[in-house]
């Protein structure tokens, strides 16, 4: 009998300016982490300007109405700290971890780069350069061109279609007052919440949340509604990248939203089908036949929708075969779903891994994030191991046959076009488009 996983004490408060604050109180290690999650992130980027919202999240600390960017840098250093910034299609991140009795210069530091940054014109300027050389460097990383290529095949025009990174072309375009316009339009606390896990008393946060980011204000208008995205179209892409000795390979298709009731079976049934080194894609495609070292299948959820992904890589001279071998497995696995003994092994190895994700107060503070941002409730956290063990093989077999790869799948290949274009074609009508193309 496993014990049971347990929360800490959480308060939740909303301020009246619609800021949401989640304290959790969690004794122990003497540090705090505290987290400010702004509900919009790379789904908000403007047409023409993907990569706007990890810009703004950037350079929002490189200078506010109160200290400069190196003073922010001294003020992190002086804590022992790391400020963290980021964003996902979803949300804005930044976050703090430090010893507890720096709690209250955490807050101040998170209330003055995210309420506050004035957004220096030559700081926008230095890391919009510094960003755009980055994205200019991945096309030297044929994994990540096919991830880049999976999404566009998956999301098309949807505002899932891109990675928050953006490209070269409409980061090259951004300019400091896109970067201004982002901030205002987006960066308002009744979209926001901050979430502080720690050796604290929740009066005291609140307390102090109340005096540095009561005053905060925004505009009125709420965030946009993202809507769910289209189910990917049938598509074979080869995107051309002639200087590679072997195939990036993605086969993707529809998925389901983080707040699904089909989540928990999802997760189960595709550790199952290529979750690990005794997965049924591994066991067919590098123990059976020797076709690639490694291969992965998961489900990726969002706030709006999802995707089904199976990403693997091969010599240039098997790729055809390595996507037939994919989709056939996992064919077989949509009609015959897991076996017993499958199920009980993923279900014992997930229930035991979770409680690792729980260890640091960071991880606690980013899974109350998630279910702030998504609307879940702490049963998604308690009741994991209780959730995953209720899936049964036809919960399985049903969830593979809702979304796994069969007629509406997109077929991703990162090589040399020339080399594996023609192979390809008994999957379907083949585009190829420059690696360029993708960054």
């Amino acid at each position: 009998m496993t014990a049971p996983i347990t929360l800490p004490p959480i308060h939740r408060e909303t301020l009246p300016n619609g800021l949401r604050v989640i304290v959790a109180e969690r004794k122990g290690v003497p540090l705090v982490a505290a987290r400010l999650v702004i509900r919009g992130g790379a789904s908000f980027d403007p047409a023409g300007r993907c990569g706007l919202a990890h810009l703004v999240a950037l350079a929002a600390r490189r200078g506010t109405r109160r200290r400069t960017g190196p003073e922010i840098d001294l003020a992190v250093e002086s804590l022992g700290a790391d400020l963290a910034a980021g964003v996902d299609e979803d949300a804005t991140y930044v976050g703090l971890t430090a010893p507890v009795e720096a709690l209250p210069r955490c807050l101040d530091i998170l209330s003055d780069v995210t309420a506050g940054p004035t957004f220096p014109a030559r700081e926008v300027e230095r890391i919009r350069r510094r960003e755009v050389a980055s994205l200019a460097h991945d096309l030297d990383e044929p994994g990540v061109v096919a991830d880049r290529a999976m999404l566009a095949a998956a999301f098309g025009d949807h505002p899932y279609g891109h990675a928050p990174e953006g490209s070269v072309k409409d980061l090259g375009a951004a300019r400091r007052a896109d970067v201004l316009a982002f901030h205002r339009r987006h960066y308002r606390p009744a979209d926001a919440f901050v979430v502080v896990v720690g050796a604290v008393r929740a009066e005291e946060v609140l307390a102090q949340v109340r005096r540095r980011l009561g005053g905060w204000r925004g505009p009125a208008a709420p965030a946009p509604v993202i809507a769910p995205p289209a189910p990917p179209r049938a598509a074979v892409v080869v995107v051309d990248k002639p200087d590679v000795t072997q195939t990036q390979v993605r086969i993707v298709s529809e998925g389901f939203a983080r707040s699904s009731r089909d989540y928990f079976p999802g997760l189960v049934a595709s550790a199952i089908l290529g979750g690990g080194f005794t997965s049924r894609l591994m066991e067919a495609i590098r123990v059976e036949r020797g076709l690639s070292y490694g291969v992965r299948s998961r489900f990726a959820t969002s706030g709006a929708g999802g995707l089904f992904f199976v990403s693997t890589f091969t010599k240039v001279e098997t790729t055809a075969e390595i996507v037939q071998v994919a989709l056939d497995e996992t064919a077989r696995f949509c009609g015959d779903g897991p076996t017993a003994e499958e199920l009980e092994r993923t279900q014992s190895y997930l229930s035991g891994l979770y409680p690792l994700s729980l260890e640091t107060h960071d991880q606690l503070a980013e899974k109350l994030s998630d279910l702030a941002l998504f609307g879940l409730s702490e049963d998604e956290v308690t009741g994991f191991r209780e959730r995953i063990r209720a899936v049964t093989t036809e919960a399985c077999r049903v969830v593979a046959r809702r979304y796994l790869p069969r007629e509406r799948s997109a077929i991703v290949a990162v090589g040399p076009a020339k080399a594996i274009a023609r192979s390809l074609e008994k999957f379907g009508p083949v585009k190829v488009v420059p690696a360029r193309k993708m960054v």
